[in-house]
């Protein structure tokens, strides 16, 4: 009797020890379709209040409203973009969205304490979402989910997991198989079988569509290809497949927007601009050839920047000289307010009714604008 309560001790422990196992396969299986989606924080409650520089303050990271952190709801709409940014307690939290005015393009933002979680670009009808690694917190981020859409299809690669999803016209792939940087599945359409790889690589998603004689055939015919999105990114960043991402700049650089002569918005950030003031009608008026100039240098910037940086359209570069480029990089400079030391280009700016050089220190561009400064400079030597 001893001897056969101990074989029955010993049976339970070994189905124990299976089940535990087997619950432990089960986990990793569930573990291995994961997404990397996270808990989007939800928007804060609070007022909705338009962005000025009278009322609001960055301070240490914190976004500070007639002196004390901020709750709420906050909207801006200058010369260049719009949208708005929720924040928590003076922090970054919940969606932000500014729509590019000049390309039509719009880019949402997910923050959680100042920390950036996802982003998405919607860009002619596609919408492109990149989501971080968790846990997360420094300023380079590595890109650990992609997904895509746009009419009938939808894309999911999970490149922290090696899992993915393709939808197309609505329908499920088939055979779907999950590289280090890509997803590829089998769909059928109008009878015939095509092979669709949907791959994220430095900053570049695309979409290749190859048409197969059968199901299980391997022979391959590239039909279509499509790059869906486009992330400039510094050779430093496609080494290290980290990408710098602005979390509370992108506010204060908006906010500097605000207070450049020729917005909207009037603000006393810097000197205002002699000639937007309203002075007596004895004061020396611009002919019209001149004020086309003024306009011309900007204008030029602008169209010039939003090709390059918002559409990844470099070719527009080609069509102007290298000394032309030197004059477009440094307008952008003239701009912010640089104060040149160069005699070429301080003489040429001081000139321009809107150009007010008042700091000395060439430390005054965002990450975005960096990146443009040194594509030119690499067309100019």
């Amino acid at each position: 009797m001893k001897k056969l309560s101990i074989a029955i001790l010993i049976l339970a422990f070994m189905v124990s020890c299976s089940n535990k196992e087997n619950g432990n396969t089960k986990n990793a299986n569930n573990t291995a379709n994961q997404t990397t989606a996270y808990v989007k924080p939800q928007n804060p409650q609070g007022p909705a209040v338009a962005l000025n520089l009278t009322d609001f303050k960055i301070d240490n990271d914190f976004i500070l409203y007639r002196g004390t952190p901020f709750t709420g709801k906050i909207t801006f709409d200058t010369f260049y973009e719009s949208g708005y940014f929720f924040v928590k307690n003076g922090k970054l939290e919940g969606e932000s969205e500014i729509n590019y005015k000049m390309s039509g393009f719009k880019r949402k933002d997910v923050f959680q304490n100042n920390i950036i979680l996802s982003f998405s670009q919607i860009k002619n009808g596609i919408t492109t979402e990149f989501i971080y690694e968790k846990n997360d917190t420094s300023y380079g981020k590595k890109v650990a989910e992609v997904h895509t859409s746009y009419e009938k299809n939808s894309y999911i690669l999970n490149i922290a997991n090696s899992t993915g999803k393709i939808e197309v016209n609505g329908k499920k792939a088939d055979n779907i198989t999950v590289l280090s940087n890509s997803v590829s599945g089998i769909v059928k359409e109008n009878g015939s079988f095509y092979k669709i790889i949907y791959s994220y690589s430095e900053g570049q998603v695309t979409e290749e569509k190859y048409k197969l004689d059968s199901k299980a055939d391997k022979s391959e015919v590239l039909v279509e290809k499509r790059l869906l999105e486009a992330l400039y990114l510094k050779p430093a960043e496609k080494s290290t497949g980290f990408i710098n991402e602005e979390g509370i700049e992108k506010l204060d650089r908006i906010m500097y927007q605000l207070g450049k002569p020729g917005t909207s918005t009037p603000t006393s950030r810097q000197p205002a601009d002699p000639n937007a003031t309203v002075v007596p009608n004895t004061a020396p008026q611009q002919n019209q050839s001149e004020i086309n100039q003024n306009d011309d240098d900007l204008a030029t910037l602008d169209r010039v920047y939003d090709e390059v940086m918002h559409k990844n359209n470099t070719a527009i570069l080609n069509t102007f000289s290298k000394d032309k480029l030197g004059y477009i990089r440094n307008t952008l400079f003239a701009k912010k307010g640089y104060k040149f030391k160069n005699p070429k280009y301080s003489s040429y700016f001081s000139q321009k009714s809107w150009y007010n050089g008042i700091y000395d220190s060439d430390e005054i561009l965002n990450p975005e604008e960096k990146r443009f400064v040194l594509i030119i400079k690499e067309r100019e030597k």
